[in-house]
């Protein structure tokens, strides 16, 4: 992960990505024990979940995956941002959301060590150098405000913006994102009908998996996610993306040449 302007203290620093748990009737919190695990061995130093912890608004799911990442342990921190489904949220006009369940997740994980960031941000610090996150309200809720997220972020120091839906990239990174990790997609497109552009909307339909470059030093990542119930094809299949940060001249690109879709770090 090259970052302009990323202070030597920080460079070699390791993060771990993961997405879209969807711990309830189809994934058990055994499954989603084997992927905490995993984390735990990498013994990275931040880790972030990009959103959709829960498939329904279910007060019993929400403590249960909440239990679950109570065991993380990394170096530094673990982040989050919020899903649509994190909601009771299925629908982007709304339909389906249930009163204060997005609440009541954020404090079950927070009282996981969890740090959901809501339009909101947060900075680390070792010597002088500075590591800034931001995490956005998912892009269909009526809470999303980007520029609430961004607004204490120092443009003077690297960005990771945490989003749920890919769609929201573009307009974080004009915002001064360095880096958006998100997720939602599940590894794949939805058709262009009807059907498909009311019930599952996509923007930027080209944004779908893996690594792309929006401008010079403006990264976007799409995490497949980890809850793999019925999907067995291998562009379906469950990820964890595993980020080393290192520094990066102003208008260096990155040296993989990954074109869009490609992942261009290392995944398990």
């Amino acid at each position: 992960m090259p970052l302009a302007k990323l202070g030597w203290e920080f460079q070699g620093a390791t993060l771990a990505h993961l997405s879209d748990l969807h711990c309830g009737s189809l994934v058990s919190e055994k499954h989603l024990h084997r992927y905490v695990e995993v984390v735990n061995a990498l013994g990275v130093d931040f880790a972030v979940i990009t959103g959709d912890f829960i498939t329904t608004a279910s007060r019993r799911h929400a403590k249960a995956v909440a239990a679950v990442l109570r065991h993380l342990r990394v170096k530094t921190a673990t982040l989050a941002c919020l899903g649509n489904h994190d909601y009771g949220l299925w629908h982007p006009k709304g339909l389906g959301e249930a009163r204060g369940m997005a609440d009541l997740l954020s404090d079950e994980l927070a009282g996981a060590g969890i740090f959901v960031l809501r339009n909101a941000s947060r900075a680390f610090f070792r010597g002088e150098s500075v590591l800034q996150f931001a995490g956005l309200e998912d892009y269909w809720s009526r809470r999303y405000d980007p520029q609430a997220a961004m607004e204490l972020v120092d443009r003077d120091s690297p960005a990771i913006v945490l989003a749920h839906n890919p769609d929201a990239a573009p307009q974080l990174a004009a915002l001064g994102a360095d880096w958006i990790l998100a997720g939602h997609t599940h590894g794949k497109a939805t058709l262009d009908s009807r059907f498909w552009n009311a019930v599952f909307p996509a923007r930027f339909k080209q944004l779908v998996a893996g690594h792309y470059m929006l401008s010079p030093n403006k990264h976007l990542y799409v995490n497949r996610g980890i809850s793999n119930a019925l999907r067995v094809r291998r562009e379906h299949r469950p990820e964890i993306t595993v980020f080393t940060l290192r520094a990066a001249e102003p208008s260096r690109r990155l040296s993989t040449h990954a074109s869009p879709g490609v992942a261009a770090s290392p995944v398990i």
